[in-house]
Order: C-alpha cells, then sequence, then structure tokens
C-alpha cells in the first residue's frame, strides 16, 4: 500500500458515476478521509449521447457531463479526498468498523465504511458496429435520449418490460418504431405492450435477431435475420436502443442481501444489511435509474454515512 495513503479510510466509495461522486464529496465535507475506487469517472452519464433533463444544463452530452463531474471532484484532491482512476474492486470483506477492499492490480484498502456507488452494467449484444458506435445512435436508456429522435426512424432491440418501456418513451416522438425480439412473442405487462403494439407507428419483428449495426460515425442502419426463414434484411435506422435487460455491479460483494435482480438492498438512506456499507445509485433496489436521481442518493447516503460515524466509537 502506497505509504502516503491512511492505513484506513473513513470510508471508501466504490464507483465513479453521478452517486458515487456525489457521495465522495459530501462526505469529504465531513472532514473524513475519503477514498474513490473507480475504472472511469462518469460512469452510465458518460455515454449518453445528450443529456437534457440535468439541473443546470439546458443541454449536455454526457461527455462534457463527465468532465464537469471530474473537475468538481478532483477539486477536492489534498483537501481528504484520494482517487485511484482505471482500477476494478474484486473483493469486499470484513466487518463494521474494518473492511478491506481488494483491487484487480492487487493493491488492498482499509475502510470504516463503504459506499458501494458501482452501478450496474446494460447487456449488450456482441455484435459489429455496437460498441464502436455507443453514444452515436447506440443507446441503453431512452428515457434520457428519446427527445433526440424526433420524427426518425428507430429500432429497440429485446422484447421485455424494458424493451416496452423504451418502445412507449419513443412511439411519442419517433416517425417509427420497430421491435426486434429474438422469441415468438413480447413478454411483459399485458397493458403496456398493448399500448404499445396498437400504436400506428410501431411495428414488431419476432423470431429476429441482429447480425450488425451499420454506420461510420453514426448509426444508419441494422442487419437482422429472421430465424425462422434465415432471410437477412438491413432496416435503414438512426438510432438502435439494446434493452435486453441490465446485471448491477456487484460481483465483488458477497456481504449485503440482494433482491432477485441482483440489487443491492437498501433503506430510503443507502443503508444495506450490513452495518457500515451503504450502497446508491442503480447498483441498489431504488427505483428510477437517472442521474439526478443517482446523485441525490449519494447526497443522502454521504450524510448518513458521516452520521454514521460520528456517532459509532471508531479506533482512529
Amino acid at each position: 500500500m502506497d505509504s502516503s495513503l491512511p492505513e484506513i479510510f473513513d470510508t471508501i466509495v466504490i464507483g465513479g458515476g453521478a452517486s458515487g461522486i456525489t457521495a465522495a464529496i459530501y462526505t469529504v465535507r465531513k472532514n473524513l478521509k475519503v477514498l474513490m475506487l473507480t475504472k472511469n469517472i462518469g460512469g452510465q452519464a458518460a455515454l449518453s449521447g445528450a443529456v437534457e433533463n440535468y439541473p443546470g444544463f439546458t443541454m449536455i452530452t454526457g461527455a462534457d457531463l463527465a468532465e464537469k463531474f471530474r473537475t468538481e471532484l478532483l477539486a477536492f484532491e489534498n483537501k481528504g479526498l484520494w482517487v485511484k482512476e482505471g482500477v476494478e474492486v474484486i473483493n469486499l470483506s470484513g466487518a463494521d468498523p474494518n473492511y478491506l477492499v481488494k483491487t484487480s492490480e492487487g493493491s488492498a484498502y482499509h475502510g470504516k465504511t463503504v459506499i458501494i456507488a458501482s452501478g450496474r452494467i446494460p447487456k449488450m449484444l456482441g455484435v459489429p458496429g455496437e460498441r464502436e458506435l455507443l453514444g452515436k445512435g447506440v443507446a441503453t436508456c431512452a428515457t434520457c435520449d428519446a427527445p433526440f429522435y424526433k420524427d426518425k426512424d428507430v429500432a429497440i432491440v429485446g422484447g421485455g418490460n424494458s424493451a416496452m418501456d423504451a418502445a412507449f418513451a419513443l412511439l411519442k416522438v419517433a416517425r417509427s418504431v420497430t421491435i426486434v425480439n429474438n422469441i415468438d412473442s413480447l413478454r411483459g405487462d399485458e397493458i403496456l405492450m398493448k399500448n404499445v403494439t396498437t400504436s400506428a407507428n410501431v411495428k414488431v419483428l419476432n423470431n429476429h435477431e441482429v447480425l450488425e449495426i451499420l454506420g461510420e460515425t453514426a448509426v444508419g442502419g441494422i442487419k437482422i435475420r429472421d430465424k425462422l426463414t434465415k432471410g437477412e434484411q438491413v432496416l435503414p435506422v438512426s438510432g438502435v436502443f439494446i434493452e435486453i435487460g441490465w446485471t448491477p455491479s456487484t460481483n465483488f460483494d458477497k456481504l449485503t442481501d440482494k433482491n432477485d435482480k441482483g440489487e443491492i438492498e437498501v433503506d430510503q438512506y443507502g443503508a444495506t444489511s450490513v452495518p457500515g456499507i451503504y450502497a446508491c445509485g442503480d447498483v441498489n433496489d431504488q427505483p428510477g435509474e437517472q442521474i439526478v436521481i443517482a446523485a441525490g442518493e449519494g447526497a443522502k447516503t454521504g450524510l448518513r454515512v458521516a452520521e454514521h460515524l460520528s456517532k459509532v466509537p471508531h479506533q482512529a
């Protein structure tokens, strides 16, 4: 361990998205020693093509918002905050008030408390063009990006409730919405499916799979295949929304209770089933996967961690 680091931090924040950044800022402003461990600063927000629903900005790209997050966060370095970027947490162990967090490069850090803000990972198709065009027409959040597809043709990949939610958001603004579903029928809430499938500008292609997302600097179409006939076609679309589910980023955490989706169960202040461990943002079981909600949860959790540390005896 770096000799310049404290032997034990007041709190270790795992994740550098909106919730983790806010939690770190709130805790360091409470005069706590805070360590952030993150793969990247900005989290899922950095992947949004544009953001129009974050207070203070009429419109800002996800990349620019992430850069503003970075600037504000790093202003607290040397003031009680240490940031380790480009690292992956692989294990969380210990008990209140001494937790041990290990990272993939072999480092280990002790914290009196831990804030898990590691977010969730969208399940992806793994087809050519998907990663290259992420944020350039390929999206995973219809609530965030639907307004940018006004009067455009879009495709949604998936057939469950998340796909139906995306379709319902997009059918109000897009010229056409094509749902590409790789099984024989849609699955989800009956009323929601009816509202979507009875819309004049929605088309459903069951038993179809995506082979490739086309485009150089922006999405121009998708190549799909009928799984029954093996026939292939290209759909000219400007946007592709991948809605095949999400996975909470909790592989390192074997301590806290999870729900059937793998989300960490918390109370309204982010406290988990384990004293001294908190969770905020998309990784927990609270509804509303939005940047502003994640930031709000980070603030509440940061304040609760500071309160916890002020009331529970800990060794220095």
